[in-house]
């Protein structure tokens, strides 16, 4: 059935005013996006600009780190923590110790054990060197009274030999007179010569055989002699290298450092960051706790690829935060360094709009006075570097 006139008449009406409402709509939209949106700055922490455009400084963000980082302790080997000897933020100096593990116990009686071997072998050498010393002696005395009563027993037999010689030519003259008296001397008496000096003939043989014994023996026996003394010292070495002083010493070391290796020392003056084991928690190729050197602070800086040709090692920088505002504490600080390489942005902005794929220089700036953020190790910070340019 046709729609009366009246009714097309009225929803031609209302589609006008709702079209037209929409559009008004849209645009207020519009202009309010373009009047309160944030203008961006000459270089601004959200984006770069263009890098043909020089500026007065540069804006990047950074975190607030050590100069020497954050150091992770733990240890190498399995073992139980019986001891935590720091709490979270107490200062220590280097060579402090901050931990002690169970293995203590016997890496001590490792320690003395070593000690006591030592012990023991230092007393055995002190008796190898004296009956070394006393066995020496003795070849050594031995040698010299050869050396000394030789010439002596030869001299010796020599005046033996002359007399001797003497008496056989006395015996044989006796003898000969009496063969030459004939009868007048019995026979008894003959017989007894004769057999005088065939005694003193053999006397004198062997009193010579001995000599010329004693003279062809003499430098045999003075390096037999030499021979008892060297061979006497060459014993005494041996007895002493069986005992190694050096090896037991080095047994010693290495149950000293064993036993050091069971309490975690600080490498470094610094502050006890985090604690991450409990006493009595097994730990094995994990940190037990994290320390850091807060004396000298740093923000490392990402600067956009765009501007980091403005940023030069040296310039001032301004550093500020929601903690601490420009106008009232902001810190001062200065590029000690520039990365060589580019990489992706680490620190992202709060803004949601803001982009978070940017290609970065990384860049640290040392600050004047680390005390004020020396407990905001990781902060977020807005960072202004002075490069001069206009």
């Amino acid at each position: 059935m046709p729609v009366p006139q009246e009714k097309r008449t009225s929803a031609i009406f209302c589609g006008t005013v709702f079209l037209t409402g929409l559009a008004v709509g849209i645009g207020l939209g519009a202009l309010g996006v373009y009047c309160y949106a944030p203008k961006a700055e000459a270089s601004s922490v959200d984006g770069p600009l263009d890098a043909s455009r020089n500026f007065d400084k540069v804006v990047a963000l950074g975190r607030i780190e050590p100069s020497g980082g954050i150091l992770s302790l733990g240890v190498p080997v399995p073992d139980r923590l019986r001891r935590l000897l720091v709490a979270e933020g107490q200062p220590v100096e280097k060579d402090d110790a901050l931990a002690v593990l169970d293995s203590e116990v016997m890496r001590k009686l490792e320690l003395q054990l070593a000690a006591i071997q030592r012990e023991q072998a230092d007393e055995r050498l002190k008796a190898i060197d004296e009956s070394g010393t006393a066995q020496i002696a003795v070849e050594e005395l031995q040698r010299d009274r050869l050396v000394e009563i030789e010439p002596l027993e030869i001299e010796s037999l020599k005046s033996k030999i002359a007399f001797l010689e003497m008496q056989e030519r006395n015996a044989r003259k006796d003898y000969d007179r009496y063969l030459a008296a004939g009868d007048t001397v019995a026979d008894q008496d003959k017989e007894k010569q004769k057999l005088a000096m065939q005694q003193a003939t053999t006397e004198l043989i062997a009193t010579r055989s001995q000599l010329k014994k004693l003279q062809d023996t003499s430098s045999l026996n003075r390096k037999v002699a030499n021979a008892r003394v060297q061979a006497a010292r060459a014993e005494w070495k041996q007895s002493r290298r069986a005992i190694s002083r050096p090896l037991l010493d080095t047994q010693i070391k290495q149950a000293d450092e064993r036993l050091k290796e069971t309490q975690i020392h600080a490498p470094c003056r610094g502050t006890i960051l985090r604690v991450f084991v409990r006493e009595g928690e097994l730990v094995h190729g994990q940190a037990i706790l994290q320390m850091a050197n807060v004396d000298k602070m740093i923000v490392r800086t990402e600067v956009y690829e765009t501007d980091i040709q403005y940023v030069k090692v040296g310039q001032a920088a301004t550093v500020t935060s929601s903690i601490f505002t420009k106008n009232k504490n902001a810190l001062s600080g200065k590029v000690e360094w520039i990365s060589g390489s580019v990489g992706k942005a680490q620190v992202v902005p709060l803004d949601p709009r803001a982009a978070v794929d940017n290609r970065v220089v990384e860049v640290k700036v040392a600050l004047d006075d680390p005390k004020p953020v020396a407990k905001l190790i990781g902060h977020q910070v807005r960072v202004e570097i002075q490069t001069g340019e206009h």
